[in-house]
């Protein structure tokens, strides 16, 4: 153990991991926390133990003369797709899992197994909704016993990944955090991620979606794609093509038309997918502005998380970094 109990020398040491002074005390020590703290050994002793808790370290390691480490995490599965970059998320994925770790524990859930055909998991959900949107789709996910949250509460330097699927005991926790934060974005990265549970890609361990985009060179991440996109349209893939559209009024116009054609399906998911087809996320994004002014899927789906949690079971400490982390 090093002689040198402070805050300061543990700040300094967390730094090297990624985990800088104000994230660590702003995330891994608790609100009643003072500074007057950082030099009194007991307390630094105590403090340390927190941060270790929230922020998935190895409690040992932050007193050792070595590097701190996170806890081990299981075998994982990165999903980069197109991309040179070697870099993995692994800060990011440490502080993911434990939340994974975290709302897990207060759920008694045990998932059913998912139909591998798409068309099946549609019907599923249309018998109790008018539309395949993110309510909907959240819906199905916890009545399916896997448990959803959004999380992007990371230090700002960190890489970062899209969604993570992590298996606790009898259930999958979906992890989403991809940074535009639309209903329809979300519902999309969402039915992504239920594409690779029901086709059989993650049966244990953890599986990482650094980034989802077409095109991908990784066939897992291609057949999830596509999974997601019969799941939100139906056979309306790329059903804009043919139109010549100038401007997000326009954009809007003719999602709208198609949606009527199709009632099952929400116009910011046909507004979505011309994006993907067409590379004019200008125009897109300005169009689900308009549709989604507030931009708030992710308040959405971890609402649905807090009804569903009980709470009871965090002592304070869990209980305080949830809520912070979460916006609950």
């Amino acid at each position: 153990m090093t002689k040198t109990l402070t805050m300061s020398h543990l700040y300094t040491k967390l730094s090297k991991l990624g985990l800088n002074r104000k994230y660590v005390r702003e995330n891994g020590l608790p609100s009643w926390w003072n500074d007057r703290l950082n030099s009194k050994p007991f307390a630094v002793l105590e403090g340390a133990g927190y941060i270790a808790d929230r922020l998935n370290l190895d409690l040992k390691s932050l007193f050792d003369e070595e590097e701190v480490r996170f806890n081990p995490l299981p075998h994982t599965n990165f999903k980069q797709c197109n991309s040179k970059n070697k870099e993995r998320p692994h800060v990011a994925q440490a502080l993911g899992s434990r939340v994974a770790d975290l709302i897990a524990s207060a759920t008694e859930l045990k998932f059913t197994n998912l139909p591998k055909n798409v068309k099946e998991i549609r019907e599923e959900i249309l018998i109790n909704a008018l539309t395949i949107n993110l309510t909907s789709l959240l819906d199905y996910c916890w009545s399916k016993g896997i448990i959803i949250a959004y999380f992007n509460h990371f230090p700002k330097s960190t890489k970062k990944f899209a969604a993570l699927i992590q298996w606790q005991s009898s259930s999958p926790v979906i992890i989403i955090s991809s940074k535009p934060t639309h209903s329809a974005r979300l519902a999309f990265n969402l039915a992504h991620e239920l594409g690779h549970l029901a086709l059989g890609h993650l049966k244990e361990g953890i599986l990482v979606d650094e980034d989802i985009q077409s095109n991908c060179n990784d066939e897992e991440e291609n057949q999830a794609n596509k999974f997601a996109t019969e799941l939100l349209l139906d056979n309306y893939d790329n059903c804009l093509k043919s139109k010549r559209i100038h401007n997000n009024t326009l954009l809007i116009q003719q999602a709208q038309e198609k949606a009527i054609e199709n009632p099952t399906l929400e116009p910011d998911s046909i507004i979505l997918n011309y994006g993907w087809h067409s590379g004019n996320w200008g125009c897109v994004n300005t169009a689900l502005k308009k549709l989604d002014l507030e931009r708030n899927g992710q308040q959405i789906i971890n609402e649905y998380l807090a009804d569903r949690l009980d709470w009871d079971i965090f002592n304070d400490e869990s209980y305080e970094y949830l809520e912070k982390v979460l916006g609950v």
